[in-house]
C-alpha cells in the first residue's frame, strides 16, 4: 500500500530540483544583466561619478541644485559655497550637456531632493541646433542612474523626440549603446565597486584643471546685452523646462558663467548672444537671470591666472566665481544657511576641511606648473585622505 506513495515522492524530487535550478538560472541571468548594466557599460568618467555621488546625498539635504554643462562644476565649488554662505548645493552637471538634459536631471533630482533653488547654466541651450540634436551621451548618464518609473519612461520618450542618434531602448538598456566599452570598464571595475559601496563624497562633485593659460584679453563686446535668436525647437525646449519647474513650484535662476571670450573664438561670441536670449526668455517668464559675463571685472578675474582654458576656470577662478554667485544666491535669491541634522552638518563641515585641502593642493600645482585634470573620484578620495589625515 505504501509503494505508490514512495514512488510519488521520488518522482517529485527531480521536478523540485529542476524548478530550483531553473529559478536559480533565471536569478543568475537577471543578476548578470543588472551587473552588466550598472558596472560594465557607461564610461567611468568624472561625469558618471558625480551623478552617482549625487544619489548618495541624504534625502532633502540639498538646497541649491546646479544643473548644466562643464562650467557648472569647473566654476563653482559646493563646499566652498557652504563654508562662506552656509547653504548646501550640488552640481548635477555633465560635460557638454545641452538644454535637453535640464529637465531629466531635475526630474531625477526630485526623486530624493527638494531644492529651494535650481541654478541653470544657459550655455547648454546656446549650442547650434545640429549639435543639440546629436548630444545623447549626457542623457544616457542621467537615465542610467534614474530610478525606473512611469515618469522615467515618459521622459525617455520625450528625449528621443529631441535628439536624433539614440533610441528608447538604448536609454533603458545602456548595454545597447555602450557594449564596446566593456573592456575599459573591466579595468575600472575595482574603483567602480568602491564607488558603489562608499558613502557620500566629501568632495561634492568638484572638478578642475591645475593650469593657467595664455589667453587673449576678454573682448568688451562679450559684456553686451544684445541677443541673437534661438532655433525654434530649442526655444520650445527651454520654455517647456520653465513650465515644468513652475508645475513643481521650483524657483529657477538662469546663469551665464564668465568666459574669456575674444576674437579667437568668434563662434562663441555668437553663442554669447544666444545665451543672452535665454536670459531674456527667463526674465520674460518670471525666472531669475544672472549674466556673470558682465561682472567679469567686478569679480577681479584675470585671463592669464584664473582660467585653464577660455571657457573654464581653474581653482583661482573657481573661488572668485563661487563667492560672487554664492553671494547673489544668498542676497538676491534669499537662500540662507541650510537647516541640517547633526549628522548632515558634520558631513558638510568635513567637506569644508576636504575643500580647503583640495584648494591648497591644486593652487600649489598651478604655481608649480603641474598640469592635471583633478575631479571627484575614488582615486582622488584616497589621495585626499592622506592630506586631511582621515580614513573614511
Amino acid at each position: 500500500m505504501n509503494k505508490p506513495e514512495v514512488n510519488e515522492k521520488q518522482n517529485k524530487k527531480p521536478y523540485g530540483r529542476r524548478t530550483a535550478a531553473i529559478l536559480l538560472m533565471i536569478a543568475g541571468l537577471l543578476f548578470s544583466v543588472w551587473f552588466m548594466q550598472r558596472f560594465m557599460c557607461i564610461p567611468f568618467s568624472y561625469d558618471e561619478i558625480r551623478t552617482i555621488n549625487f544619489h548618495k546625498e541624504p534625502e532633502n539635504s540639498i538646497d541649491v541644485l546646479l544643473v548644466g554643462s562643464s562650467a557648472t562644476y569647473s566654476d563653482f565649488s559646493s563646499a566652498c559655497a557652504y563654508e562662506k554662505f552656509g547653504f548646501t548645493s550640488y552640481p548635477y552637471a555633465i560635460g557638454g550637456a545641452t538644454s535637453t538634459m535640464w529637465k531629466p536631471a531635475v526630474q531625477d533630482a526630485l526623486d530624493t531632493q527638494r531644492p529651494k533653488l535650481i541654478v541653470v547654466d544657459v550655455f547648454g541651450g546656446a549650442y547650434e541646433r545640429d549639435l543639440i540634436d546629436t548630444r545623447s551621451n549626457q542623457l544616457s548618464i542621467v537615465y542610467s542612474h534614474t530610478a525606473f518609473s512611469e515618469e522615467k519612461l515618459d521622459s525617455i520618450a520625450e528625449s528621443c523626440s529631441l535628439v536624433e542618434d539614440t533610441s528608447e531602448e538604448s536609454f533603458l538598456f545602456p548595454f545597447i549603446k555602450y557594449h564596446n566599452n566593456v573592456p575599459a570598464c573591466i579595468k575600472d571595475l575595482p574603483d567602480r565597486l568602491v564607488l558603489e559601496f562608499s558613502g557620500p563624497s566629501p568632495l561634492k562633485g568638484v572638478n578642475t584643471h591645475t593650469r593657467s593659460r595664455w589667453l587673449m584679453p576678454v573682448d568688451p563686446a562679450s559684456f553686451t546685452d544684445e541677443t541673437a535668436p534661438l532655433d525654434e525647437k530649442n526655444e520650445k525646449i527651454i520654455l517647456d523646462f520653465i513650465d515644468y519647474c513652475k508645475s513643481e513650484d521650483l524657483e529657477v535662476l538662469f546663469v551665464k558663467y564668465p568666459m574669456v571670450l575674444s576674437d579667437d573664438y568668434p563662434e562663441e561670441l555668437e553663442m554669447n548672444l544666444r545665451a543672452n536670449r535665454i536670459l531674456e526668455i527667463a526674465r520674460e517668464n518670471g525666472c531669475g537671470a544672472l549674466n556673470m559675463q558682465k561682472h567679469f571685472n567686478d569679480m577681479h578675474l584675470k585671463e592669464l591666472r584664473d582660467f585653464y582654458n577660455h571657457g573654464h576656470a581653474n581653482t583661482r577662478g573657481q573661488i572668485k566665481i563661487t563667492e560672487f554667485l554664492g553671494r547673489y544666491i544668498q542676497d538676491e535669491m534669499g537662500i540662507g544657511p541650510s537647516e541640517l541634522s547633526e549628522s548632515d552638518k558634520a558631513a558638510w563641515d568635513e567637506a569644508v576641511v576636504w575643500w580647503n585641502a583640495f584648494r591648497d593642493m591644486t593652487l600649489e600645482e598651478i604655481r608649480d606648473n603641474k598640469i592635471e585634470d583633478v575631479g571627484d573620484s575614488p582615486a582622488l578620495v584616497r589621495r585626499m585622505e592622506a592630506l586631511v589625515g582621515s580614513s573614511r
